[in-house]
């Protein structure tokens, strides 16, 4: 089974979030980023500036991957 994984690295905190679809793996990140502002009480829209770096690779359950590469064999 494959699903998708959502990254994002700020300066504190490394974010990650899943989905069955690459959409469902961002709405469920940015999602989190928005319950992150609360949380820290941050200005509503700090991480849109940071948007482009968010990115999401493929990933499959039983599956072993280096710098979000599976290794041969895998996926």
């Amino acid at each position: 089974m494959t699903f998708y994984q959502a990254k994002f690295d700020s300066v504190t905190f490394c974010f990650s979030a899943f989905g069955k679809t690459k959409l469902e793996a961002f709405i469920a990140l940015k999602a989190g980023l928005d319950q992150h502002t609360k949380d820290y009480r941050l200005a509503a829209d700090w991480w849109h500036e940071f948007e482009d770096d968010i990115y999401a690779v493929e990933v499959g359950f039983n599956g072993c991957y280096r710098d979000n590469e599976p290794l041969l064999g895998q996926l």
